[in-house]
């Protein structure tokens, strides 16, 4: 029994003496370091980190394409006209047939890209200011064909209950995102239900 335990302690100090950063050295000295003697400790080092800025830790790395659906970064001042802030271009116009587009579409035919090319940002028009209006990708192999259409409006006014709506065509910004970047690809604009 007493060898089982002796054996047994063995283990436990070999084990823990491993986890050391010494592990594998052998001290030969029984006695404690002098005073006049200095210890020096190393900083604790750590490994670098994997994670990339503005990543929580458990968070998968980016894998080039956003997920999920883009908000719309380009806003509309009180005069109407549009905020583009940095990082988002706008499609050259040659790059955008708006020809299908009714003609009281605010901006009619400006496009914005970002998210390195994953998504567009266009205005779309409401039926009134208390509904929305939403975009969808209908082709996206040689040219991106989006179609812009207003949503259903509230029956019985505003959903906030702030009264009766207005039925004036209303600019909403409206986004999708891509499978690929858009690159020199022609965007098409039309309207439908």
């Amino acid at each position: 029994m007493r060898a089982a335990l002796l054996f047994a302690g063995l283990a436990v100090v070999a084990g823990l003496s491993a986890c050391t950063p010494d592990a594998g050295t052998t001290d030969t000295s029984d006695a404690a370091p002098k005073p006049s003697e200095a210890t020096t400790t190393s900083p604790a080092t750590t490994p670098p980190s994997t994670s990339q800025p503005g990543i929580a830790p458990g968070e998968p790395a980016p894998t080039g394409k956003p997920s999920g659906t883009p908000s719309a970064p380009v806003t509309l001042s009180p005069q109407g006209e549009a905020v583009v802030p940095p990082g988002v271009e706008q499609v050259p116009a040659a790059q955008v047939d708006a020809s299908a587009l009714p003609t009281y579409y605010k901006l009619h035919g400006d496009v914005w890209v970002f998210d390195d090319g994953y998504s567009l940002e266009m205005f779309a028009a409401a039926s009134s200011g208390c509904t929305d209006a939403e975009a969808v990708v209908v082709d996206q192999s040689a040219e991106v064909r989006i179609t812009l259409r207003p949503l259903d409006s509230q029956p019985g006014g505003r959903p906030d209950g702030g009264g009766a709506c207005t039925a004036v065509m209303t600019p909403k910004p409206v986004t999708v995102r891509l499978d690929q970047p858009l690159g020199d690809r022609m965007i098409r604009l039309g309207i439908g239900r």
